[in-house]
């Protein structure tokens, strides 16, 4: 018996089918298309001409209705970008609508603040609810981005701010919580603020928790001395009196000490006991005086500058010829460009400027002179009573830590771990490094920092010894 193999099998059918369908489907569209009279043809191309004009229309039609609506039921209040109660709105929305959106609808419950007292104890005061239109203008916003290239995207754009009504006092109340949501933001932290990469403008670098003075530690009558001074030179009687004597409202201070004493940490800690923003300057990494003058009349009258390593200046211009030492390069900004910002004609006055170095003795006296730094405020290295201290805030019962035993044996173990760090020897920050690792027990702490002070006092004994290569032998 003879079988008869075929080439292409059973699997040749559907390899043709789908150009076989798509053939005879692009066929029937033809011949559909050639049967259509002329005049059929002329009215689809005429319907479609006038579809973008219709387009047009309509849209026309909306704008003209969305603005008699907005003009005859809506109150609509306009913030300009760059505006301060700009950015308190905008950072009241990123906090309560995850998403971005170039419209949506806002809610917040305004409350009766002025009502009587004694008729709020008959009946029930209920808050009132209101809906808010919020829109961003795109233009602003490609503006923002245009004028600054270090633009975050936070209070740059024009919003309008809108609800139903023709009274604009909800929309008044409305941005009001928005700004104390902001003002309540800032009780917890303090914003510090660096120069951006282009050193075009001063961005928030950082949102740190407020650093309770406590936490300083360094003499306790200069602590005290240090913030009474600050008070009463925030306080508006003192702005008044320097106005009606034609004194210049400036305060300036001097951190110095030893590398790790607290100086940056001190600073950060004003900012947040007396709710002011942190204005951080590092003198070496700016690159002329033109720039330290931008940046100084670029900050707000009402805040802490802090210029870091004030020690970095360039003194004296008759020195440029000479070599640089220790790799470090020549300084460009000068003690002139500084002292013109501090007290020129045309510097910002409110402010409290803080200064630190670890070499006070290599600071001009141009500087340290009264009016451009009026206290010195000196922090060295940890004294007995400090240690005492840092040791029973490290484990206080409100920082959550639970013991066994009552607070006498506590500041008994205080006592106990605080003889064995002599004065004046190690620093804050090193101590504050030992608490890290024994943070679980305080006896722990008490029986180990005696063979830890140890090991610190031999480095810096490593570190006196100075090495000399002999060379005696050298071609």
């Amino acid at each position: 018996m003879a079988f008869y193999i075929h080439a292409g099998g059973a699997a040749s059918r559907p390899l043709l089918e789908p150009c076989s369908q798509g053939y005879l489907l692009f066929k029937d569209v033809l011949t559909r298309f050639s049967k259509l009279d002329i005049t059929q043809i002329g009215s689809l191309v005429a319907i479609a001409g006038v579809l973008p004009s219709a387009w047009r229309f309509l849209r026309h039609a909306w704008d003209e209705t969305y603005s008699w609506v907005r003009h005859c039921f809506l109150a609509s209040v306009t913030i300009p970008g760059g505006d301060p109660l700009n950015r308190s709105v905008v950072e009241w929305i990123l906090a309560n609508r995850p998403r971005n959106y170039r419209s949506f609808t806002g809610l917040t419950e305004v409350g009766n603040s002025g009502m009587d007292r004694a008729a709020a104890l008959k009946k029930t005061r209920h808050p009132i609810r209101n809906a808010f239109l919020v829109e961003r203008s795109s233009d602003s916003h490609s503006i923002a981005m245009s004028n600054n290239p270090g633009y975050d995207g936070i209070g740059g754009e024009e919003l309008t701010i809108s609800c139903f009504g023709w009274s604009v006092e909800p929309v008044k109340r409305f941005i009001k919580a928005c700004r104390d949501y902001t003002e309540t933001q800032t009780q917890f932290f303090v914003i510090i603020y660096s120069r951006d990469r282009y050193g075009l403008a001063w961005q928030p670098k950082a949102r740190k928790p407020i650093r309770h003075l406590d936490t300083v530690h360094f003499d306790n009558q200069l602590k005290q001395d240090l913030l009474a001074d600050i008070r009463n030179y925030l306080d508006p009687k003192t702005q008044k009196r320097y106005q009606t004597r034609s004194m210049p409202y400036r305060r300036g201070y001097l951190f110095y000490g030893p590398p790790g004493t607290g100086k940056s940490s001190l600073s950060l800690a004003i900012a947040g006991e007396f709710g002011l923003d942190l204005y951080e300057v590092k003198i070496p990494s700016v690159a002329t005086d033109a720039d330290l003058e931008q940046m100084f009349q670029d900050i707000p009258p009402r805040c802490v500058v802090l210029l870091e390593d004030i020690d970095a200046v360039w003194v004296d211009r008759s020195n440029s010829s000479k070599p640089v030492q220790d790799g470090q390069p020549m300084p460009n900004c000068t003690l002139s460009g500084l002292l013109n910002v501090l007290d020129g004609v045309g510097s910002q006055e409110g402010r409290i400027v803080i200064m630190t170095t670890n070499r006070p003795e290599a600071l001009d006296s141009a500087l340290t002179r009264p009016g451009r730094i009026d206290m010195k405020v000196y922090l060295g290295n940890i004294s007995q009573k400090s240690s005492e201290e840092m040791f029973l805030r490290m484990f206080s019962p409100d920082l959550g830590f639970k013991f066994s035993f009552d607070m006498d044996e506590m500041r008994d173990l205080a006592t106990s771990f605080a003889s064995q760090i002599p004065d004046d020897k190690i620093t804050p920050s090193a101590l504050q490094g030992f608490f890290q690792q024994h943070l679980d027990s305080p006896h722990d702490a008490v029986s180990l920092i005696g063979g830890w002070v140890k090991e610190e006092l031999a480095k810096k004994s490593d570190k006196e010894f100075e090495v000399i290569i002999n060379n005696e032998n050298a071609v």
